[in-house]
């Protein structure tokens, strides 16, 4: 069971991240014992208050990867992914270079990844040839949804307050986006998925293993078109 509610409010980490831990929750392999790897101190309670309870050692049921670093994240990866079970999900919450406009993450010590433009592109990249491609990428506060709250708060300022609720409401449908605009964001949420070992071909008798004839067929790509921005 969570324990959300008992970090005091002036420990607690911008808005934007905690939505993009809450989504994460979402995948049901959360709800088991996933071993997690938090890499920005600011952000440990906020992950300790969802999951208090979390795999020692892999394998495991599913991974939450807090903050990929800038200096080692290609390792790291590796390493999570070795970590898991065929078929476990490895989920990612990462900052995206608009996160720099948060004035709370300022005093951040570390260096995340996402910070710079095209890392988590090469992120996904590399969890695909790790055989964990990913199957949905999502933008935490979007460029558009802080757009559209900025022209609500300007609305009703200048005695607007119908057209300030309305641009509110819009601000708010617009805060999680999917697909190219999912890079215009604050944070972002991937979801990936290590894939199951193959079985190895059985060979007929007296027929050699490279005799056997291969299989044919397209590949299958899980990640959509709109996610590789």
């Amino acid at each position: 069971m969570n324990r959300i509610g008992t970090c005091p409010v002036d420990r607690l980490a911008p808005l934007d991240y905690r939505y993009a831990l809450d989504a994460a929750m979402s995948v049901p392999e959360m709800q088991a014992t996933p071993l997690v790897r938090c890499n920005v101190a600011t952000l440990e309670e906020e992950v300790c208050q969802r999951l208090p309870n979390r795999a020692e050692a892999p394998p495991a049921a599913a991974v939450l990867w807090v903050e990929p670093l800038a200096a080692g994240w290609k390792d790291e990866l590796q390493t999570l992914v070795a970590a898991l079970n065929p078929g476990a999900p490895l989920v990612v919450v990462a900052s995206r270079p608009l996160a720099r406009l948060l004035p709370e993450r300022a005093s951040w010590g570390e260096q995340p990844a996402g910070l710079t433009p095209g890392t988590l592109g090469q992120l996904r990249r590399a969890l695909h040839r790790a055989r964990c491609p990913v199957q949905a990428t999502y933008g935490i506060h979007s460029l558009q949804s802080i757009g559209l709250h900025a022209l609500s708060r300007w609305a009703e300022r200048w005695g607007w307050p119908d057209l300030g609720d309305r641009l509110h409401f819009l601000a708010r449908l617009r805060y999680c986006m999917r697909g190219p605009l999912a890079a215009f964001a604050t944070v972002a949420l991937i979801i990936s998925r290590k894939q199951q070992n193959k079985a190895q071909p059985v060979s007929a008798p007296g027929v050699r293993a490279e005799e056997t004839e291969p299989e044919t067929g397209a590949g299958t790509r899980t990640e959509r078109k709109g996610d590789a921005a």
